[in-house]
């Protein structure tokens, strides 16, 4: 089931033109028509995104009567919705190339769960599932339910206006997408190293001095995915530096929103319920990225206490020096460690601006 949900995310992906790579036989590949077809994809929606949002806000405007400040707030999430697509349109090259980097490691990281007894998602741990499952639900959620407000925002159901519906909808779904990429990749580091921590166990805890032998390779597969994570992280620090940016102005302006809509206007008991699942999904799904990243570190720094109980060689002596000395720090771009403190301040920053927001609410209102 993991398999066919990441087939089916590559799939959309390509379709909406994020990426040019194509998911099969748990291998990485692209083609002319794929590629070919990934330009055209990002031509039209360069060219045709700020005409559409544009359309948009007018038939949003003309639905009601609206206070002057949640126009303006409109207004400015919607121009760095787009300037968020338009970097990610235009740093497609770089994601594809995260993607040959994971290539590599990926047919390694399977060979080795196989060998060592821990085969397909079964051999994985379940909190590792359990993480990956919620991400995709709340993906799923975000890409689906978004349309209910677009639809708000169509006039007459119109061939033209249907079209418009689409495509505004796809290229809303970029701004979920993307992030998903850089969550999968930090899934699959995760598991590897978790798959070397729970094979270092059963090795030092064993008895025979020929498996000790296996610890140098294990030490191998441990600092290949060390320096994957550090490559993917730097490739796409920027991208989810600006998808941040997107997620802080959508989460002040949202929750503005909110309480503007329920306390405010009078407003439908549906919209409501709507506004405020919306939006604590979408917290959600931030979360765990943030949270990804710090369950990386985690299994990468995994403390080695109960060896301490078992007669140490030569072998295991080298790799602890070396697993003390290397540490693994998820940066954004110089700026922040993208971890759970992360999201944390964050969640505390759109609090104070929401706050801000409803301060310059009551005033233009008188």
């Amino acid at each position: 089931m993991v398999y066919w949900m990441i087939k089916l995310y590559f799939r959309y992906s390509l379709a909406i033109g994020i990426t040019s790579q194509q998911f099969s036989n748990r291998k990485f590949f692209s083609t002319l028509f794929s590629r070919t077809y990934a330009l055209i994809a990002n031509i039209v929606t360069l060219i045709m995104l700020p005409i559409v949002m544009w359309q948009v806000q007018l038939v949003f405007q003309q639905k009601k009567t609206f206070p002057k400040l949640i126009l303006i707030t409109n207004n400015v999430r919607e121009a760095v919705s787009f300037l968020v697509i338009l970097y990610t349109v235009l740093s497609r090259g770089f994601r594809d190339t995260a993607f040959k980097e994971m290539q590599p490691l990926l047919l390694t990281l399977f060979r080795e769960e196989k060998r060592c007894g821990f085969k397909g998602i079964g051999g994985v741990r379940r909190s590792l599932r359990i993480l990956l499952f919620v991400k995709f639900f709340t993906l799923s959620w975000l890409c689906v339910t978004d349309v209910l407000f677009l639809l708000y925002s169509t006039d007459a159901l119109i061939w033209v206006n249907v079209l418009r519906f689409f495509f505004k909808c796809n290229t809303n779904n970029i701004l979920e997408m993307v992030p998903m990429g850089y969550f999968l990749a930090l899934w699959h580091i995760a598991r590897g190293f978790d798959c070397v921590n729970r094979r270092l166990d059963q090795i030092v805890k064993s008895k025979s001095t020929r498996k000790h032998r296996e610890l140098q390779h294990l030490w191998l597969l441990h600092a290949c995915l060390t320096k994957t994570a550090l490559n993917i992280n730097k490739i796409y620090a920027p991208q989810m530096l600006a998808s941040r940016f997107d997620n802080f102005v959508n989460g002040v302006i949202q929750a503005y929103w909110g309480a503007v809509f329920t306390f405010d206007l009078s407003t439908p008991f549906f919209w409501v319920v709507y506004g405020s699942v919306q939006y604590h999904v979408r917290c959600l799904d931030y979360y765990l990225i943030d949270n990804m990243c710090d369950v990386a570190v985690e299994y990468h720094d995994s403390a080695k206490h109960s060896w301490s109980e078992v007669r140490w060689t030569k072998e295991i002596s080298s790799y602890v020096i070396y697993a003390n000395s290397t540490k693994l720090q998820l940066w954004s771009c110089g700026l922040f460690q993208a971890n759970r403190s992360m999201w944390f301040a964050m969640i505390s920053s759109v609090l104070y601006y929401i706050l801000v927001l409803l301060q310059f609410h009551l005033v233009m209102r008188k």
